[in-house]
């Protein structure tokens, strides 16, 4: 497959943000509030990873041999998200470098990968399946976040976990809205195979 010339600097891009996180000047700047945090640094860091496995030939084949059918990386992807969208998660991850270090190495892999390559390898069911379990976890954790009476992060503050609750359920309102437009009009694409070399 030959790259497109944008390709190289969407990944150098995509990977000096993510890297620049351990700085404590960049990583200020992505935690200083917990929408930036979890709807801006965090879905970085795991396109980073998505971008990695759908543009690696050589990945792919390490991937086709030990999860062919996605269903492990499905599950690994899955809980991983769950994990790092937790305020305990974030929480520890403002201050403690081992913990900013362990995100900034995961959820590139274990979100964005993993979930890119169950993405490229499931059929119309199970992509169904992804997507209605991603507009369930935005919505449960958005739910929680907008109508929880106490403040659950110790670094946020109840207004800012407030204001992420109300972007994490306008988020799971419009990806409801795509997903029922998409069925209605759009059937779901067959698994895209890319052709190994």
């Amino acid at each position: 497959m030959a790259a497109k010339p944008w390709h190289g600097a969407a990944r150098t891009v995509l990977t000096a943000l993510s890297v620049a996180g351990l700085l404590p000047p960049v990583a200020a700047l992505f935690e200083a509030s917990m929408s930036m945090h979890l709807l801006v640094q965090m879905p970085l860091l795991a396109i980073c990873g998505g971008y990695w496995v759908y543009r690696s030939t050589r990945l792919q084949r390490v991937l086709d041999w030990v999860d062919p059918s996605g269903g492990i990386a499905l599950v690994v992807g899955s809980g991983w998200l769950i994990y790092w969208m937790l305020p305990l998660s974030l929480d520890l991850a403002t201050f403690d470098p081992a913990m900013r270090l362990l995100k900034i190495a995961t959820v590139p892999v274990f979100v964005g990968a993993a979930l890119t390559w169950s993405w490229l390898r499931l059929g119309p069911i199970g992509r169904g399946v992804m997507l209605l379990e991603a507009w369930a976890i935005l919505g449960r954790m958005g739910w929680v976040l907008l109508i929880s009476p106490v403040q659950l992060c110790s670094n946020y503050l109840i207004g800012d976990q407030q204001r992420t609750g109300s972007l994490l359920l306008g988020a799971a309102l419009v990806s409801a809205i795509v997903v029922a437009v998409w069925a209605l009009f759009g059937p779901f694409r067959k698994p895209h195979r890319t052709e190994l070399e």
